[in-house]
């Protein structure tokens, strides 16, 4: 079977554009889950005492600029996750509820 050569550009464009403030912060949540799947891959069982997510969200006075930062203890880009990473739309973490489309809304809303 032929393969498909994928347009990031274009993908990324045709994502549903936010309507409102809950839609406009879907990337930031969806970086969160993506935070608490790879610590409970790391840490099973001890995710709640071992496992860490910790979300910066900073704004300038006059709140024009927004900067938010995702940072977790969990598993990382291991060759696995790599392979899903540079997928475009993966269905590597489906089982848990993963979309394989966060990091494609990131790039939209830069």
């Amino acid at each position: 079977m032929t393969s498909l050569r994928p347009n990031l550009v274009k993908r990324i464009a045709r994502l549903p554009k936010p309507a409102n403030v809950a839609d406009a912060l879907q990337p930031l949540f969806e970086a969160i889950s993506n935070a608490i799947h790879s610590t409970q891959a790391r840490f099973l069982e001890t995710v709640a005492a071992e496992g860490r997510v910790t979300v910066t969200v900073q704004t300038d006075r006059k709140k024009e600029a927004v900067t938010a930062i995702v940072e977790d203890n969990g598993l990382g880009l291991n060759e696995k996750n790599w392979e899903a990473f540079i997928t475009t739309d993966t269905d590597n973490k489906i089982e848990i509820g993963g979309k394989g489309v966060g990091r494609l809304m990131w790039l939209d809303c830069l």
